[in-house]
């Protein structure tokens, strides 16, 4: 198949979306599908075009938080294209104004088009007091999900809460872990010397970005805990965000190694040995699955990716979602478990089926079914927009592009 993506983030971009969908593209490539990107990362001419299988649209930062950048519209773009390679399917990950003009633009063409939902922005707004904001966000984004074939949710419980708010056709597509990457063996001991851990000095991780949504205050609040039992005990933040500065300031022993990739954010997993993840606001929370094949103990809220894969006292501690006091008891317990190496060697046996494989696989799966009904989109005699409709296109992009 030939399938395009549109989305606002893609590696070497640091978060779980761009992963997700690093993944996805290059499983399918693998399976020998035609995959082009269209993201707004930041490429040279040599970096990106046909050959490199993207294409970087303009974008700008979101205010206040400038490691975020959200897409400008594409639509012309992305119909010029598209009338002369028209995929089979694409693919929007992302809510912004690109994500919705690509939509449309798929729409105009009649080429199947799917949506992911991978982050709750609507979740955000309280973390950041704009509260009064929720209910317009939800539409926005129901309106977009609404305007595609079908939306993809990362677990069951999201499938559920997006149907029962008025999405349409909402299937879902899991999380894989990639376990050769994430292993045990990936522990470094020159690197916690470099934190000043002995042997027995318990680490504790947390990973992710460094934002209001991710409650790092709680999981700093539970380390501190830990601290009354534990001196020695250690605390290591991965990850950059608009919070750092402040909380740097006010832990000076708290250890901010920075955004970590590949084989060093690895390393950086398995050289520690609790992994505190206090969001209350994940869709998935594919920072647990890779804790969990790293060989950590883990405490989470339980929901999203720890109501699926952990279970209480056997891989893992879990607390009722919502409930600090409960996370923070599960944190102290969990540091002075006797059972911990058990449980660590659980959490990574529990892992070692969950590769990207299979997810591929439904992904794929359910981009054919959407396109069974339809007449192939490189054999139709489409119906090519008219000029009055570029002109339509060009004005609001462009203002939508130049005021926002």
């Amino acid at each position: 198949m030939r399938i395009e993506f549109v989305t606002d983030t893609f590696p070497p971009d640091v978060n779980g979306v761009a992963m997700t969908l690093g993944r996805l593209v290059e499983g399918l490539r693998a399976q020998g599908h035609l995959v082009h990107v269209w993201h707004t990362a930041e490429r040279s001419a040599e970096q990106s075009g046909e050959a490199f299988g993207e294409t970087s649209l303009p974008s700008i930062p979101l205010p206040g938080y400038k490691e975020v950048r959200v897409g400008l519209p594409g639509r012309l773009k992305l119909l010029r294209r598209w009338r002369k390679k028209s995929p089979d399917a694409v693919y929007v990950a992302t809510e912004s104004l690109l994500g919705l003009s690509a939509i449309k633009a798929a729409a105009m063409l009649r080429i199947p088009v799917a949506a992911g939902f991978h982050t709750n922005f609507d979740q955000y707004l309280e973390r950041y007091n704009l509260r009064t904001l929720k209910p317009a966000a939800l539409s926005y984004l129901k309106k977009v999900h609404n305007r595609a074939d079908s939306t993809f949710a990362p677990s069951r419980e999201v499938v559920e809460r997006l149907e029962k708010e008025g999405f349409r056709d909402v299937h879902l597509l899991g999380r894989g872990v990639d376990t050769l990457q994430f292993h045990p063996r990936r522990r470094d001991e020159k690197l916690r010397r470099e934190w000043g851990a002995a042997e027995e000095d318990p680490v504790v991780l947390m990973v992710g970005r460094l934002a209001p949504e991710k409650n790092l205050e709680l999981g700093i609040a539970a380390f501190r805990k830990i601290q009354e039992k534990k001196p020695n005990a250690k605390c290591v933040i991965v990850g950059d965000g608009p919070v750092r500065g402040s909380l740097s300031a006010q832990h000076k022993d708290v250890i901010f190694a920075g955004v970590q990739r590949g084989d060093d954010l690895a390393r950086h997993y398995a050289s520690c040995d609790l992994l505190l993840f206090p969001s209350e606001t994940e869709t998935f929370g594919n920072v647990l699955l890779e804790g969990m094949a790293s060989g950590l103990s883990t405490v989470s809220y339980d929901y999203a990716a720890s109501s699926l894969h952990v279970e209480h006292g056997v891989n893992g501690r879990k607390a009722p979602l919502g409930d600090d006091e409960a996370f923070i008891a599960e944190a102290v317990a969990a540091a002075s478990d006797d059972l911990r190496s058990l449980l660590r060697e659980n959490a990574h046996q529990g892992m070692l089926q969950m590769g990207w494989d299979k997810v591929v696989e439904t992904f794929e799966e359910r981009l054919r079914k959407m396109g069974e009904g339809r007449l192939n989109a490189r054999t139709i005699n489409r119906r090519k927009p008219s000029t009055m409709e570029y002109r339509s296109i060009f004005v609001s992009d462009i203002h939508l592009e130049y005021t926002g």
